[in-house]
């Protein structure tokens, strides 16, 4: 379990690059967009392509955030039936649940890497004020799928070796 621990650790600081990537974007993104609207009203000349690079950027914020958010323990968790289980069936609910994450996104991050394939193929760009090619933000959507598998299946390992896993315990509701 302890080799576990140290694979975790190690992803988990990938993972944290990720999320400031994603950060560092969303505060360009914040800055475009007060940088349009004080253009716009101040000098009646709005920042040509801001609608196209903002909702490009919204998926690259979105992506490379959900692992991370997983490494931490902060994803939505519904207790109601498991809480009540016994420790070994507690624990085999959990493994069985990171394993069909783990499952399901990586079907979706290999239908991701597909799509990103053929826009490539195709040259497929953003058509707006601006033009870009959309494959950089379709590779970012297949990549943080691919990464959110990854912590799933390290997650699924960590528990079936009788880890614990961040937020395993949910708050009490009053």
């Amino acid at each position: 379990m302890q080799y576990t621990m140290k694979v975790r650790a190690g992803f988990g600081r990938v993972l944290h690059l990720c999320g400031l990537l994603a950060g560092i974007t969303l505060l360009a993104v914040m800055g475009l967009v007060v940088a349009n609207v004080l253009l716009r009203y101040l000098f009646n000349m709005p920042v040509a392509g801001t609608l196209e690079l903002t909702e490009g950027a919204l998926p690259v914020i979105v992506f490379l955030s959900l692992a991370m958010t997983q490494y931490e323990g902060g994803h939505i968790k519904v207790v109601l039936l498991t809480r009540s289980l016994p420790d070994g069936l507690r624990r085999a609910a959990v493994v069985l649940a990171m394993l069909a994450g783990a499952g399901l996104f990586a079907w979706a991050a290999y239908a991701g890497w597909k799509l990103t394939l053929k826009s490539i193929a195709i040259g497929e760009i953003e058509r707006g004020s601006i033009r870009y090619p959309l494959w950089p933000i379709k590779g970012v959507i297949a990549l943080g799928m691919a990464l959110l598998t990854i912590q799933f299946v390290i997650d699924a390992v960590l528990a079936a070796l009788g880890g614990t896993l961040p937020d395993a315990e949910p708050e009490e509701i009053e």
